[in-house]
């Protein structure tokens, strides 16, 4: 089986709180998410099963360091996705910046 990806803008240079824009992750298993334009916000990231009730979603710095839910700062997360319909990034506090979150599915 070939190797296939698919590319998501969660959230596109967004400048307030929001829910942005849900990635579609039926059927792949791992989902990065790249955070950048954060200074003074929290990013919530979260997952649903049947595209209506929405719940924190685990995921795992690029970086190292512990599994989190919510990030303040730029950076790249990782989560498995199996099972999931839907990830979104949702921006749940803004005071500053311009956010933009990318999203990356992929079957590996």
């Amino acid at each position: 089986m070939p190797f296939t990806s698919l590319l998501t803008l969660l959230q596109s240079a967004a400048v307030a709180t929001g829910n942005g824009t849900p990635q579609n992750v039926s059927g792949y298993s791992r989902l990065c998410m790249q955070v950048k334009g954060i200074t003074t916000a929290t990013i919530t990231f979260e997952c649903t099963v049947n595209g209506v009730d929405w719940v924190a979603l685990s995921v795992s710095p690029i970086g190292g360091g512990a599994a989190v839910t919510t990030a303040t700062a730029d950076g790249v997360f990782s989560a498995t996705v199996g099972g999931l319909t839907s990830v979104r990034a949702r921006i749940s506090a803004w005071t500053s910046g311009t956010i933009t979150v990318t999203g990356m599915i992929s079957e590996y």
